[in-house]
């Protein structure tokens, strides 16, 4: 679980994520976001959660992205940053194109 991102990550003012993981239901605070994943806020892997997770959340340009399946990999429990990144794995072109043109948005504007 030691993977790093290739792409640049935004940082985010806290937005809702929902996590479907098997029959359970999360919500997390989404702390930083990049065209290959997310980081949320307190998340933890605990003993035999599922492999993969789905996603749903809102872009801060209000475009909603829902049902992303996502799989964990990194986790930091010690330091200021606490939580899990996820990868993204299945974003549909509409998907994709929606949050590259959200991440371009912030950038252009000097809001990440």
């Amino acid at each position: 679980m030691l993977e790093r991102r290739n792409s640049d990550r935004i940082l985010l003012n806290r937005i809702q994520v929902r996590e479907v993981n098997g029959d359970y239901l999360f919500s997390y605070k989404g702390l930083n976001l990049s065209e290959e994943g997310l980081f949320l806020e307190n998340r933890f892997c605990v003993p035999n959660q599922e492999p993969f997770s789905k996603l749903t959340f809102t872009l801060p340009n209000g475009k909603r992205l829902t049902n992303v399946t996502a799989r964990i990999v990194r986790e930091e429990r010690q330091g200021a940053r606490k939580g899990c990144a996820f990868e993204f794995l299945n974003l549909s072109e509409e998907h994709r194109i929606e949050l590259k043109k959200c991440l371009h948005q912030l950038v252009a504007t000097g809001t990440a």
